[in-house]
């Protein structure tokens, strides 16, 4: 590898400006950095490249961080690219037990080519993510590949603000984004667009098991996956979703945009349109106990191959709740008496524009000054465009406020 710190460094230990490309550590951890024993330097403006972590014995065990291995370590990452690194979990960057800022960078075509975490593998850490772009990443391997872009384990945080995730896949779970029984870690997604993901089985975009992540502000588009084209969330998975948008996401099973195991998210203004199931759930699927909630969104002209344009309810223990929805009620399926509705329309919400993707609402749209204030969540005060999320006196419904 090329830099090893293990001192105890600080900050004011920098890489800056560096290029470094075909490191390479076998049966050992990070190709081209290796941070231990509280080491937390400062690495900005540098450019990682075709680094490697690599097993050649045929027993993963410890090639983890292709590109950077950070052990009890809180390191700063800043304007840096990484590109075509691989490790068996982490192509570019695996966290153990540690904090690091990553700021301002980019992340291509990594690889974990047996486990989890295409770019970033979190393993009781919390790293904090902002302004990066995602793409091409990948998990591959026939069990364990999750999280193309990122794979956050037990016990792991996150916090990403500001990103891109495009194209990025993993051959099990979480296209872009895996979340692994962290149901005592706080994982917040804000301000992200998540476009053209992909994932064999569940969770084209997002897979949250046995995980509760507020995801606020974000676009679902073009993510795909056998079931849970957008999001999966499995096993007590109670995520919060605000002011999202979800269009032409699609599955060749059930739940084109979210697909719900076990689970009860809580989803406020937001807006499903466009996405295609292959059989049941163009927007939303719900089974074995599972109890969404929607307040004060649109789902309006998505389709199901087999039942359920809008919703279904797979078996007598799952349910469904709307509260303030705009909501084309002919598109409901299997247990429909499961679906419990309080002071929904059924009319067209009348997009400016649907199948130009602009989803904003027309002056006339029936949506606009009929939701419900106090089903905003606290602390919303924008929509998904930034602009103020109550105009004049009243929330609309949907993720885009009329101004």
């Amino acid at each position: 590898r090329a830099f090893y710190f293990g001192s105890g460094e600080t900050g004011e230990s920098v890489i800056d400006n560096f290029v470094v490309q075909n490191g390479r550590v076998e049966e050992a951890y990070g190709g081209a950095i290796l941070c231990e024993n509280n080491s937390s330097p400062t690495i900005r403006n540098c450019v990682f490249q075709s680094n490697k972590a690599e097993d050649t014995n045929s027993s993963p065990d410890v090639e983890y961080g292709g590109a950077i291995y950070c052990s009890s370590s809180s390191l700063t990452i800043m304007n840096c690219t990484f590109s075509s690194n691989s490790a068996v979990a982490g192509g570019a960057i695996y966290c153990n037990s540690s904090n690091p800022s990553i700021t301002r960078c980019t992340f291509t075509d990594n690889k974990a080519v047996d486990y989890e975490g295409g770019a970033i593998y979190c393993f009781w850490s919390s790293p904090s993510i902002a302004n990066c772009t995602f793409s091409g990443n990948s998990a591959a391997g026939p069990l364990h590949a999750r999280g193309g872009a990122i794979y956050c384990d037990p016990c792991s945080g996150l916090t990403v603000t500001n990103s891109a995730f495009s194209g990025n896949s993993a051959d099990v779970e979480g296209g872009a984004i895996c979340c692994w029984y962290s149901s005592s870690a706080t994982i917040t997604i804000t301000n992200c667009d998540f476009n053209d993901n992909r994932c064999q089985y569940n969770g084209g975009a997002i897979y949250c098991n046995g995980s509760s992540p507020n995801i606020t502000n974000c676009t679902f588009s073009g993510n795909a996956a056998n079931e849970g084209g957008a999001i999966c969330c499995w096993g007590s998975s109670n995520a919060s979703i605000t002011n999202c948008l979800f269009s032409g996401n699609s599955t060749n099973d059930h739940g084109a945009a979210i697909f719900c195991n076990g689970s009860s998210p809580n989803i406020a203004n937001s807006t499903f349109s466009g996405n295609s199931a292959g059989c049941w759930g163009g927007a939303i699927y719900s089974y074995n106990s599972s109890s969404p909630t929607l307040n004060n969104c649109i789902l309006w002209g998505n389709s199901a191959g087999s039942s359920g344009n809008e919703i279904h309810i797979a078996d007598l223990s799952a349910s469904c709740t709307l509260n303030y929805c705009c909501v084309d009620n002919t598109g409901y399926g299997g247990q429909t008496g499961n679906i419990t509705e309080s002071n929904c329309i059924y009319a067209d919400p009348q997009f400016v524009d649907a199948a130009g993707g602009d989803y904003h609402l027309k002056d006339t749209s029936p949506c606009v000054d009929a939701g419900d204030n106090s089903l905003v969540p606290s602390g919303v005060d924008k929509d998904l465009d930034g602009n103020p999320r109550v105009v004049n006196g009243t929330v609309d419904i949907g993720a885009y406020e009329r101004q």
